[in-house]
């Protein structure tokens, strides 16, 4: 551990080096593994390492990334868990577009049976499914708002895939999907850590429920933000019958570029939204610590405090 801390205090370049020095003096901090299993891809995954240490200086998590690609196949998923499987971790995260899928399914059950700390995030999954992993104790964050794209061959290519995703990503991010991730497994750790009974979160998050992590000072902001995800949630319902239920290729190719459009608009929404809150200098951000407290400010030029809870 004491290398670890060495070699993070040798790689920081920013002008904050000194104060990580004297936090490794002066105190023995205990240092968790965090190992990430992506199989295939959601947009509330893509940037999950990065959401947990934003600025790549925090001293009490390790976070390993192990991706089985853009395939949802048993063969993908299979060879990444295996490189996966022989590393150890403190808390995994299983990331995976409907979870309730045979493949995917069978990598979280093989953890389960492990009896390792596991939250599974994702856009699906079935009531029972839910229920198995209440039951067990397993974690679990539903996210409702994260869209299935136009996976239409005459309609998605390389760039609209890239732009949807981004999209997508800009409402998750300014809606409060991300603060909400990032808080729930931040609040496993802090447990972990404290060696206390883990409490993990089990939730199907809403537009209402992720609103509320934005910490919009401004009623009209908020209602923009939560729109935009209205419109993500029903994105997914347009897309999956593009995709799914739609035959005719006059009639689902028109469809998904509709559900791309809806995404184009709802991140439209969340961008005013943010402006909102920037034109009234109060954009709540909540930075990680190098100890990964959670900070908070608003203010754009004030200092921020660990106060946040």
């Amino acid at each position: 551990m004491k290398e670890d801390l060495k070699w993070l205090v040798k790689e920081s370049k920013n002008k904050n080096s000194k104060k990580v020095k004297t936090l490794q003096k002066d105190k023995e901090i205990k240092i968790k593994k965090v190992g990430i299993l992506k199989l295939g891809n959601i947009a509330s995954s893509v940037l999950l390492e990065m959401l947990l240490d934003e600025r790549a200086d925090r001293l009490d998590i390790d976070i390993k990334t192990v991706s089985s690609g853009a395939k949802l196949i048993s063969e993908s998923i299979d060879a990444a868990y295996k490189i996966f499987s022989k590393l150890n971790f403190d808390l995994i995260i299983v990331a995976t577009p409907n979870a309730s899928l045979k493949a995917p399914l069978k990598i979280i059950n093989k953890i389960i049976d492990q009896k390792l700390p596991l939250i599974v995030l994702t856009d699906v999954m079935k009531k029972e499914v839910r229920e198995e992993l209440v039951e067990k104790n397993v974690g679990y964050l539903i996210i409702k708002s994260d869209a299935m794209i136009g996976a239409r061959r005459e309609f998605l290519d390389p760039i609209e895939m890239a732009l949807f995703n981004s999209d997508l990503i800009k409402v998750l991010s300014i809606g409060g999907v991300f603060n909400l991730i990032y808080k729930k497994i931040d609040m496993v750790l802090e447990q972990l850590i404290a060696d206390k009974k883990v409490k993990f979160p089990q939730k199907i998050v809403t537009s209402r429920k992720a609103v509320k992590f934005a910490g919009f000072s401004n009623p009209y902001a908020e209602a923009k933000a939560r729109a935009a995800l209205e419109i993500a949630e029903n994105v997914a319902k347009v897309n999956t019958e593009g995709c799914f239920k739609i035959n005719e290729r006059f009639e689902y190719i028109p469809q998904v570029a509709m559900g791309h459009e809806m995404m184009r608009i709802a991140a439209k929404l969340a961008d005013e939204a943010r402006e909102i809150e920037k034109s009234l200098n109060q954009v709540r951000r909540c930075p990680h610590g190098y100890e990964g407290e959670i900070q908070d400010k608003r203010t754009l030029t004030e200092k921020p405090d660990s106060g946040y809870e």
